[in-house]
């Protein structure tokens, strides 16, 4: 069982190298994506302390910041270093490097063995009643962001001045029309994280490089992550395969979060009870303890 992890982290090189060195094992292989806004010092240090291994391979690098569609660009990035690569992977998982795994390397091999050509992947059809606007707002609008901030048009805007407003009112709806999707292409939503097979992965790869339409489409559009994997997978023929899970044990604090509650120490029995193979998130900043239980009691780690 041969399995590459896309990997992408923004900060903490020391809990992302601890999730490295907790999932390396044979047959396995890192695609590594560090945002492009890091600190110069931190990809620096990573790659360094990287550097001894074979089966680590850092990607094209993206201002990948969150909601952006730059997200979805570096995982294509990481789906194109597999797809190229020499080894044959039978399955991919992407991960942030604020995961850890929650079952032993073995459980996880195991798992994917029994489950063998199944696409794990979190998916519902768009609209619903899961998000605002019913998911479509996200692709409808142009999402613009400047200075960290994103604006959606031509959704309705006040300002301070009534004169911007009525402006703003009547131009925005001109320049920045509502967009629309293929009807015989119907548009999913889900979870960002999947577990894919390496045809799937594949497939997709050559998917994407046949239609840059198809990807150009998506540019301005909000939490795409979060659409276009689901909204590819769901039209191609893997569908059939799909199994609705994305395989993550993670907690909200409110229906209104954008973000999962980080994990801590109060969180381990009910991870220790998860069937689920990872979990998210978790900030070493806040506690550590939570992962050396987990390392301890689940994964057998002393």
């Amino acid at each position: 069982m041969k399995i590459a992890y896309i990997i992408l982290a923004h900060k903490y090189p020391e809990q992302l190298l601890r999730l490295i060195y907790a999932l390396n094992t044979d047959d396995v292989s890192f695609f590594i994506h560090i945002d492009k806004t890091a600190d110069k010092q931190v990809y620096e240090q990573l790659v360094t302390q990287l550097q001894d291994l074979p089966n680590i391979y850092f990607i094209k690098r993206y201002n990948s910041a969150w909601g952006s569609f730059d997200i979805v660009k570096a995982t294509l990035e990481g789906i194109k270093s597999i797809a190229e690569a020499s080894n044959n992977f039978d399955y991919i998982v992407n991960l942030s490097g604020q995961d850890y795994l929650i079952k032993s390397n073995k459980q996880i091999k195991n798992f994917l063995e029994e489950n063998k050509g199944k696409e794990f992947l979190e998916y519902f059809p768009l609209p619903c009643s899961k998000w605002r606007g019913g998911g479509l707002r996200r692709v409808e609008y142009w999402h613009i962001r400047w200075k960290n901030e994103f604006f959606c048009l031509p959704e309705e805007r006040e300002f301070k001045s009534p004169i911007n407003s009525l402006l703003y009112s009547y131009l925005a709806p001109i320049f920045f029309k509502k967009r629309k999707f293929d009807e015989n292409f119907p548009l999913y939503g889900g979870s960002q994280f999947w577990c894919l097979t390496g045809e799937c992965v594949k497939w997709i790869n050559n998917f994407v490089k046949q239609n840059p339409q198809f990807v150009n489409r998506f540019n301005y559009t909000f939490c795409t992550d979060e659409v276009f994997f689901q909204t590819l997978i769901l039209n191609s023929p893997f569908k059939d395969k799909v199994v609705n899970e994305h395989l993550r044990y993670l907690e909200w604090g409110t229906m209104n979060d954008f973000h999962p509650r980080i994990l801590d120490r109060n969180d381990f029995e009910k991870i220790k009870e998860s069937k689920k193979l990872f979990a998210r998130k978790f900030d070493l900043t806040i506690d550590q303890d939570i992962l050396n239980m987990i390392d301890e009691v689940i994964l057998n780690k002393s």
